[in-house]
């Protein structure tokens, strides 16, 4: 038994208006036709989906069942339709995204709603890697771009990357810890005394960095940030943390910023995809990151 779509969206259409002229005129067809397309329908799955009384016509409760359930069966064969041609035309099917742990989460909600509205079809990944671990992720083909990469690219054979900025790092420890009231910047062997509370590195093949850690320095490693400073606010360990986030926690005294004799550099950030393959949701991702506005963003300025 074969049902196409056009006599579903047909039977759609008269159980709409509830008349066979009206459903018609809606595609340009004569009322004949319509009958005919519907009884043909009803032929085929062998019941009537209409009760018709002269010129009124009504859903039998298997009509009503019908058009309830053709609803989805409709929706998947326009996606099914619109997908294939998509990937004709070249777009991704599915998409993948690492972004560094230390991009503002606002700026990746910002591009994701962007880019659901570009490519609704597009199955879209975002996962989120530490320093290194986000170009480990690209150079493993574990993903298709990299937001906010750190640094150089370890090798630029296959991979096209565009600078996005630099992003700022405050040292920070809580408003009760012993360095705290400390005028002076701070010495290496008065920081040491400390643990630092580390974010480890998610590479697997290329070296581990640290947003800070001095040798014979403890380290106390937890998985984010949101961990990381409630830590220094209790004054459990001292560390950087991205100046978008400390910002508004300075502001209110929850935490302390130190000048240091050996300050932290700012991290040049970037974002890279493999050239090889691009497709057409890779180009505008990277038009779209390439906005002066979006670049300042994902710096957290």
């Amino acid at each position: 038994m074969f049902i196409s779509d056009e006599s579903i969206r047909i039977v759609h259409l008269v159980a709409k208006y509830k008349s066979i002229t009206t459903a018609a005129e809606q595609v340009n067809k004569v009322p004949s036709a319509i009958s005919y397309t519907v009884r043909k329908l009803e032929e085929s799955i062998g019941v009537a989906l209409f009760l018709r009384k002269g010129r009124n016509i009504e859903l039998t409760s298997a009509g009503e069942y019908f058009i309830q359930h053709s609803k989805t069966l409709l929706s998947d064969l326009d996606a099914l339709k619109r997908n294939t041609t998509l990937i004709h035309n070249g777009v991704e099917q599915e998409f993948v995204i690492v972004a560094n742990n230390i991009v503002p989460q606002s700026a990746l909600v910002q591009f994701i709603n962007a880019f659901e509205r570009a490519f609704p079809s597009t199955r879209l990944t975002l996962n989120i890697e530490v320093y290194n671990g986000c170009w480990d992720a690209l150079y493993r083909k574990h993903a298709d771009l990299v937001i906010g990469a750190p640094h150089n690219p370890p090798s630029t054979e296959g991979i096209k990357s565009e600078s996005l900025g630099v992003l700022e790092w405050d040292f920070v420890v809580g408003p009760q810890h012993p360095l705290a009231t400390l005028i002076k910047p701070l010495t290496n062997t008065e920081l040491r005394k400390y643990p630092a509370v580390c974010i480890r590195d998610t590479a697997v093949n290329f070296s581990h960095q640290q947003a800070w850690l001095l040798e014979g320095q403890k380290p106390l490693y937890v998985p984010d940030f949101a961990i990381a400073v409630a830590l220094i606010q209790q004054n459990t360990g001292i560390g950087y943390v991205p100046h978008h986030l400390a910002s508004p926690l300075l502001n209110d005294g929850t935490l302390v910023k130190k000048s240091m004799l050996e300050h932290k550099h700012a991290t040049q950030l970037f974002m890279a995809v493999r050239s090889e393959g691009m497709g057409k949701v890779c180009q505008w991702c990277l038009d779209y990151l390439s906005e002066p506005a979006m670049k300042n963003q994902i710096c957290g300025k």
